[in-house]
């Protein structure tokens, strides 16, 4: 039976399952489906047998299940969930960046003469979580999944209210506590919509966009995936963290 050679991406807690390599080369046989490559990948990491099965899985950044038939080349990225939450100028912008987000920027990018309400959201790291003390923060993300997805929350804001511009900026890499990590700006003629797009976008984003954090404590550091907090090194382990001010 000829063989086949396929990328699987594996990002936070599952990098971290499986000796944290972010790219594995997996060879399957001719035919071979994404429930073949998920079998082949916890064989070799035994320690992704139950973080696996929670991903969302892409092909070539297309999103897609278990039984999709694999080829040469394909690459399959492995999504753990996402951390959640409980509760041209004037066109607005997407992006994801690994700097400082400028918040003149991003207001510039949504400011019309036709609207006369601005919401901005800043998210930024703080320094405790579920009493947890923080010292830092580090966040992940499939680039051109996260991008498309982003802009899907923009168009459907868009779509649900009558807004003229809406941006979401996040920042990913090291950030230290106080560092701004995500900007959501709307702008529309009247406040109340402007309010209500801007909280539809920050939570639907905390729901579905494929980033995830990892929280520096002052003994370890961890992954949150859902409602999980993973320890850094895999299941059951723990890493020493040093704080994200140190390694910016």
């Amino acid at each position: 039976m000829r063989q086949v050679t396929v990328r699987a991406l594996l990002f936070a807690s599952l990098r971290d399952a499986a000796s944290g390599e972010r790219s594995v080369h997996v060879e399957l046989e001719d035919g071979g489906t994404v429930a073949d490559l998920s079998n082949a990948l916890v064989e070799r990491f035994p320690a992704l047998r139950e973080r696996l099965p929670l991903a969302r899985i892409a092909v070539n950044e297309e999103l897609t299940g278990g039984d999709r038939v694999l080829t040469g080349g394909d690459e399959v990225a492995y999504l753990p969930p996402v951390s959640g939450g409980s509760d041209g100028p004037g066109a607005g912008r997407v992006e994801v960046v690994d700097a400082e987000i400028s918040t003149d920027e991003v207001l510039r990018s949504v400011r019309r003469p036709d609207c006369g309400a601005v919401v901005l959201f800043l998210g930024t790291v703080r320094n405790n979580f579920q009493g947890h003390s923080v010292v830092g923060m580090e966040y992940e993300a499939h680039p051109v999944l996260a991008f498309h997805v982003l802009t899907e929350i923009a168009g459907e804001a868009r779509a649900r209210w009558p807004v003229k511009a809406v941006s979401i900026v996040h920042r990913v890499g090291k950030l230290a506590l106080g560092d701004i990590s995500v900007a959501v700006a709307v702008s529309a003629p009247h406040r109340a919509e402007a309010f209500e797009a801007g909280r539809f976008a920050i939570d639907r984003l905390k729901e579905t966009v494929p980033i995830w954090k990892r929280e520096f404590l002052k003994d370890g550091a961890v992954w949150i995936e859902g409602e999980d907090r993973i320890p850094c090194g895999g299941p059951g382990q723990t890493a020493q963290a040093r704080p994200a001010s140190a390694e910016r």
